[in-house]
């Protein structure tokens, strides 16, 4: 009887081939950037570290929020985790690097459309809406819309482009909250001459605006006769400012805990908005 061992089978295995390899899951949203707006705005995004993660596809995980109005939690997996995506999304308001990408893309919005980068007039009002049960500090109740929530303070210019936000409680009256909102304009726009409001300002002195900031505060009243609502051209735009922020499902109500937040998030739906203008 021989010793010999019977010969063992090798199974030679196949070599993986690129093809067979499984693909990572490239699906697009409609809310993402395409290649040519991410051109536009990709060297401000230079200038910080992302770590692994890519810059572009954070800022999509934030428009998909505003878009859709998801929860954080519940991104899709095609985005990086949501906590990173909040983290930067914080990180960016705390640095004023959404403020700054808003004012580029405005200035070259403005060009596209043929009118200089600073505008030479504005308009001012707030819109008042809902809030959560659970939403933080800076809520109140606005009894002439009969809305309990905060109010979004805007300044665009008579495109439409926002210039400033700031979101306070819906309590606090119009002329009383208007300078905060009013100094975001300091050595922004240098051919600002005046800014359109409406009678809700009355009570903000006109020459106070003038003294500080060297601006004609222009206020539009309501016909005498009472026949009805009559759209003025240089107010009726900041209404169709509104009109767009109900495009993002995010901006219907206010889910922020934080004002600052939806400062933020008022910011980042203009962003998206206004790229599309530039290419």
């Amino acid at each position: 009887m021989s010793n010999r061992k019977a010969p063992v089978s090798v199974l030679r295995m196949r070599p993986i081939r690129s093809q067979d390899q499984p693909r990572a899951m490239t699906s697009r949203y409609p809310s993402d950037l395409t290649d040519a707006e991410w051109k536009q705005i990709e060297p401000i995004f230079d200038r910080f570290r992302f770590d692994e993660h890519d810059p572009r596809s954070l800022l999509n995980a934030v428009f998909y929020v505003l878009k859709t109005g998801s929860q954080w939690r519940m991104l899709p997996s095609d985005y990086p985790p949501w906590q990173t995506v909040y983290y930067h999304f914080r990180k960016w308001r705390r640095l004023n690097l959404l403020q700054r990408l808003c004012d580029r893309i405005r200035r070259a919005a403005r060009v596209a459309a043929g009118r200089r980068p600073s505008p030479s007039a504005a308009v001012i009002d707030t819109q008042s809406v809902d809030t959560e049960r659970q939403a933080g500090p800076g809520r109140g109740r606005d009894p002439k819309k009969k809305v309990t929530g905060r109010k979004r303070h805007v300044i665009v210019d008579t495109l439409g482009l926002l210039l400033a936000v700031v979101v306070h409680p819906a309590n606090e009256h119009d002329s009383q909250t208007a300078p905060s909102v009013l100094k975001q304009l300091l050595g922004k726009v240098p051919r600002l001459k005046v800014i359109f409001a409406d009678s809700a300002y009355e009570g903000l002195p006109g020459g106070l605006v003038w003294r500080c900031f060297h601006w004609l505060l222009s206020v539009v009243d309501p016909d005498e006769d009472g026949s009805g609502f009559d759209p003025l051209p240089k107010r009726w735009v900041i209404e169709r400012t509104f009109g767009w922020f109900g495009g993002y499902r995010r901006l219907i109500r206010d889910y922020e805990h934080l004002p600052e937040m939806s400062e933020a998030m008022v910011r980042a739906a203009m962003i998206r908005l206004m790229i599309r203008r530039v290419t």
